[in-house]
């Protein structure tokens, strides 16, 4: 079993530019395994994006299927 924890991030460095990072944890460090190539418009399409990025890196690494 894949023990491996990511943190879906979503961070809006300028305002109304909103960026999704999935981070990973490494001891007391924190290190960006995948991000947004570009800036979404709100939150919550940040959000979606970033889950779908979880997914795929979830389905490439062949885990079990989600429920849905």
């Amino acid at each position: 079993m894949d023990t491996e924890a990511i943190a879906l991030i979503v961070d809006e460095p300028i305002a109304g530019h909103f960026y999704w990072v999935l981070q990973k944890q490494d001891g007391t460090d924190c290190r960006p395994v995948d991000a947004a190539e570009g800036p979404m418009p709100t939150y919550g399409a940040a959000m979606m994006a970033g889950i779908a990025a979880l997914q795929r890196r979830h389905d490439e690494r062949g885990g079990p299927p989600t429920v849905h």
